[in-house]
């Protein structure tokens, strides 16, 4: 039963279920409206001061559709190994797939569109450290732009109360360039 109401392939599922729970625990009348907050915080970092609380039953109600388990497997594949690289399906599979024991890394050189890269500090999914190593394996980096907010995350991205003036604005100036 909790497989139909969530989803059995998908990682954070949209679903009727999960909109309805995230209005009755974190609408503004709920004292539970905080620890909303703080779970999405979990993933993506902490910044309250951007976080329009009275939003979260639209944000969870409204959210993006999620991801396959696959590709948080994937994700996560590429975490663990520290490459850029394609799906590994195992030292079998992959001999058949690739014609390697190991996935083979994905060939940035081979990006020709031109590349704004835009990150932030507090980002837990997409570091300084990751975004330095992506500039340098793509060829046409037109600039890197660092979010002027500290606590700035993944999340804020999509939902930050200032995202308009903090990212939006810099990046419809660039595509209006190209």
């Amino acid at each position: 039963v909790l497989r139909a109401l969530i989803g059995l392939n998908e990682f954070s599922p949209n679903s009727e279920f999960l909109a309805e729970a995230g209005q009755l625990t974190c609408s503004d009348e709920a004292p539970t409206q905080s620890v909303c907050g703080n779970i999405i915080f979990l993933f993506t970092g902490f910044d309250s001061q951007q976080l329009n609380e009275t939003m979260l039953p639209v944000i969870l109600g409204h959210t993006p559709a999620g991801a396959s388990t696959r590709q948080t497997i994937h994700y996560g594949q590429e975490v663990k190994s520290g490459y850029f690289r394609q799906y590994d399906y195992g030292s079998l599979e992959n001999s058949l797939k690739y014609g390697s024991v190991d996935p083979p890394n994905y060939d940035l050189s081979k990006v020709s569109a031109p590349v704004a890269l835009h990150y932030s500090n507090n980002d837990w999914l997409a570091s300084p450290t990751d975004v330095d190593a992506l500039e340098s394996e793509l060829p046409n980096v037109i600039g890197k732009f660092l979010v002027p907010l500290d606590q700035f995350n993944h999340i804020d991205y999509l939902w930050a109360i200032d995202a308009k003036t903090l990212v939006y604005d810099t990046v419809i100036s660039i595509m209006r360039q190209y």
